[in-house]
């Protein structure tokens, strides 16, 4: 979902992610033809002497109330039509505080182990599904690849990851959400911009107010979960009838999503990632973030996994990818494992749309199995490292008990100088090592 982060501060192979969208049965595919979208509800007339200017009607909530009269204004300032700023803003009760929160702190990407997050990604129902879609609609995926860069399998990830193929789009209305999370402050610019989005949408006869009511918890909106500012840029009207239905139309929403992935510069007929086989002994702390050529890798000891060679890759940069640590399957990354996560700024996302993709064409499962068995840290564990590797003066960030790029940076420099295996992994052992050696000092 474009543009839909919010506690997305480089992820990296976040330990704790688990897949919310739900697996769903087969559902109709295909391309619709033109659709009639529903009619916009007339305005609400206004209540005299109360909300300001516009007369809305109290929602219960002072804070709230201020915010929306302060906003309302703003918007109308900026050239948003009257009309449209009061249905869009008019009716709303702010979302309690504590279910926000809550919803920000379990996203998919931050609470389970990696494996359990792709095991759900990959999982049989969504691959044959994700088959059959292909398969139903061969001629929308035909135009929408010859239109844009990425291949028809990334595109088809990207719409099962986000709503199981166009199976469930979310029930929360986006105005609601974003105005709520606007008026208490998180991230409050980025969600009135966000709004004003959905009056431009409305204004400009893209969309209606009534295709907002369906959105996800953080305003995300249709079959590929694009946040309003980003279907205002780079949504796309496939079928030409005057309207960027990614709700109901899922040509709509699949060029539109193969449209934003080509914008941010999909390069074409190169791999998103390869799995790679480590050699024993092998040096992991060069899975540190660092970009070489793949004929660089293939110089420290890297072969493909599961393909009989790396192809024409040897002039491209790529990351060494250690998801696992040394216990798992490893990847060397290519430049469209970034392009993925600017749908979706999460390594964890990226890989299993990345995996899923590669089921979806075909193409073989992982050589090497997860370590499912391995305990994995709880969050104040994580806290507990972070903070000791802080101590011990390796740079692992914020303490927030998210393990990211910085975290796992720091664990592997503290693995390397003690002669341990650097692959910045951190189990409940390392965890003992790490403490340990704060204690002492």
């Amino acid at each position: 979902m474009p543009a839909r982060t919010f506690r997305w501060a480089v992820a990296g192979v976040v330990l704790g992610i688990v897949l919310a969208a739900c697996e769903t049965a087969k559902i109709a595919g295909g391309h619709p033809g033109p659709q009639n979208p529903p009619v916009s509800p007339a305005p609400p007339a206004a209540e005299p002497n109360s909300g300001g200017p516009f007369g809305f009607a109290s929602s219960g909530n002072a804070d709230f109330d201020s915010w929306r009269t302060q906003f309302a204004s703003k918007a109308a300032a900026s050239g948003k039509r009257e009309a449209t700023v009061r249905a869009v803003l008019d009716g709303l009760v702010p979302v309690e505080q504590t279910v926000q929160a809550q919803s920000f702190d379990n996203q998919a990407e931050f609470v389970k182990p990696i494996w359990d997050y792709a095991k759900s990604a990959v999982s049989p129902t969504r691959v044959s599904n994700g088959q059959a879609k292909l398969a139903d609609n061969i001629t929308t995926f035909g135009a929408v690849e010859a239109a844009y860069a990425p291949p028809r399998e990334v595109v088809a990830a990207i719409w099962g990851m986000e709503s199981s193929y166009g199976g469930f789009i979310g029930t929360d209305d986006a105005p609601r959400v974003l105005a709520s999370q606007a008026a208490i402050g998180r991230r409050k610019d980025f969600n009135e911009g966000e709004l004003l989005a959905i009056m431009q949408l409305i204004d400009n006869g893209s969309a209606t107010r009534d295709q907002f009511r369906k959105a996800s918890w953080a305003g995300a909106l249709g079959q590929t979960q694009f946040m309003p500012s980003s279907l205002l840029q780079y949504g796309r009207d496939f079928d030409s009838d005057g309207h960027r239905d990614i709700w109901s139309n899922s040509g709509d929403a699949l060029a539109s999503a193969a449209n934003y992935l080509s914008a941010y510069g999909w390069r074409k007929g190169q791999p998103w990632a390869i799995e790679t086989r480590i050699p024993e002994g092998y040096d992991y702390s060069l899975g540190d973030g660092r970009k070489l050529t793949v004929a660089a890798w293939k110089a420290t000891g890297l072969s493909p996994a599961t393909a009989a060679s790396f192809g024409d890759s040897d002039t491209l940069q790529a990351e060494l990818f250690l998801p696992a640590g040394s216990y798992g399957p490893a990847f060397l990354l290519f430049e469209n494992f970034g392009i993925i996560k600017r749908y979706n700024n999460a390594d964890s996302y990226a890989l299993a749309v990345g995996l899923l993709a590669d089921r979806l064409a075909g193409r073989p499962d992982l050589s090497r199995p997860w370590p499912t068995d391995i305990q994995m840290l709880t969050q104040q564990q994580a806290k507990d490292l972070q903070g000791a590797l802080n101590t011990l003066g390796y740079s692992a960030g914020a303490i927030d008990g998210i393990i990211g790029r910085g975290t796992r940076r720091a664990l592997q420099k503290f693995q390397k100088d003690r002669s341990l295996v650097a692959d910045g992994f951190p189990t409940t052992v390392m965890l003992g090592k790490v403490l340990e050696a704060a204690a002492a000092r």
